[in-house]
Order: C-alpha cells, then structure tokens, then sequence
C-alpha cells in the first residue's frame, strides 16, 4: 500500500555532476514523479537551468504560436497592459500574476496530497473566472467543483475518523475513507495532476486572444499556447521538486525578463 509520501533523498542521481539537469530534464513530462531534489546546495543550479531552458523553449514556441494565431486568434495582452502604468505592469506581471497563477495551478501539486491545498487553489480559481461568457462560468464551475469535493473529503474523513474512535477495543475494522482512496491514487499516479495543471495553465492563457472559433482555431489551439504549455512544464517541475515557492520565484524571473526585455527593447510587452 502506498504511504502518500514522495521517496525521500529526491532524483536519485541529483548528486552526481549532471544532476542539476537529470533532476530538471523535461523529459519529466512523460513520467512524472513526486521525488523531492536532494542536496540543497544543487538548487540554484537547477532553477537556474529551468530558466534557461523555459526561456529558450519558450522563444522557440512563441515562434510556432505566431503563425498559429492566423486561423482565428488575436491577441489582446498588449491592449489590455496599456491600460496600466509601468509599474502597475511590474506588480502585475512580476508578483501578481505568478502568485495567483502558481495557487491555482500548482499549489496541491505534491505529495501527500493536501486537501487545504487543493481546497484553496479551487476557491481562487472559481473566484478568478467569476463573471465572463461561456466558457469562464465552465471554468469556474470546475474550480468550484474541485473545492467542494476537497471538502467533502475532508468531512468524510473526519466523521470516519470519529467512527473509528468509538471502534476502538471492537473486533470492527476501521472504516475506509474517499480520502485515503484519493491520496493514494495520487500518490500513485502523479501524471495526471501534473499533466491536467499544465493543460489548465496553458488553456488559461487564451484569455489573451480573441477568438473567431472554427475548425482551424480548435486544432490550433495547443500550438497557440505552446509557450505556456512550455513553461508551464517548467514551473511544475519547479513546484514539484523544489517547492512552492520555487516555482513562484522561477514564475516571476521569467516574466520578469521578459516584460522587462521588451519593454526596454520596444516600449511594450510581448505579443
């Protein structure tokens, strides 16, 4: 029976002279796993080559989303930062941004399994799609969805939990709760929250574009989010071996250079 827990000591070859890189190569996506990096020491190296690698993958994605925009898609980000001064974009974009998108998407991205976590990311992501067409008021019905089974979970658990309590010193086993199903089915099988918090970052992202929708616009839409759905997998792998707040930080770096690259470059954001 799996305990919930990621093995300990983290990516096995982390202390090796290559370990940086083994312990944040992107071929994480393919077989995710919970393992925690070890040797702290190590940790700025490989932030440093997640950057470097987001920054570089990203670049060559945005050129693939250029053209891809042609069948229906038109950006509005510039539009909409123009509207704030340089630095309502700064706050925005270096600590807003990477903070709220981190706790919706990657927050309960670890193991064991936290329901507050999970609870709190689905609260914030309901509240941040509230108002809006169609397809928002969906997202936050998901979000709202993921929240109130969080919290089910949590009560279940505990009405078990005083169950087994009042069965102590009977021959009845203790009862079986969704919770436990749950944590290990998470425990056990971290490619599905990983693959659905990239998906669900990257989507999140059309909010940036208009849309005429059509055949072309559908299929084209994971190559128009390619850059997201990149860096995306960078900050998951952020999250899930160096913690939260290191995918925060690396979050924030990036947009950072970005935004501060093209605004000293061009006197604006990137499309």
């Amino acid at each position: 029976m799996s305990s919930g827990r990621p093995p300990a000591g983290g990516p096995e070859d982390s202390l090796t002279p290559l370990g940086a890189w083994a312990t944040v190569n992107p071929i994480f996506v393919i077989r995710p796993d919970w393992r925690r990096a070890g040797a702290p020491r190590r940790w700025p190296a490989g932030l440093g080559l997640l950057f470097v690698t987001g920054l570089i993958g990203s670049v060559f994605a945005y050129q693939i989303s250029t053209f891809a925009v042609r069948s229906g898609f038109e950006n509005t980000l510039e539009t909409t930062l123009s509207e704030y001064s340089l630095a309502g974009q700064f706050v925005l974009i270096a600590l807003f941004a990477p903070l709220l998108e981190e706790a919706i998407y990657r927050l309960a991205v670890s193991a064991p399994l936290r329901l507050s976590a999970l609870g709190a990311a689905g609260v914030l992501g309901a509240l941040s799609f509230v108002g809006g067409g169609v397809s928002t008021a969906v997202a936050a019905a998901v979000f709202a969805s993921i929240a109130v089974a969080a919290c089910v979970l949590w009560a279940q658990a505990r009405a078990a939990g005083g169950e087994a309590t009042r069965s102590l010193g009977t021959d009845a086993s203790p009862p079986q709760t969704w919770r436990a199903l749950v944590e290990r089915w998470w425990a056990d099988s971290p490619q599905w929250p990983v693959w659905c918090s990239i998906a669900a970052f990257g989507l999140v992202h059309l909010n940036n574009f208009e849309v005429q929708w059509s055949v072309a616009a559908i299929v084209s839409v994971p190559l128009v989010v390619s850059p997201q759905l990149w860096l995306g997998l960078m900050f998951t792998i952020a999250r899930v071996r160096y913690g939260w707040w290191a995918g925060v930080g690396l979050h924030a770096t990036h947009n950072l250079a970005v935004w501060g690259f093209d605004t000293a470059l061009n006197g604006g954001v990137l499309a």
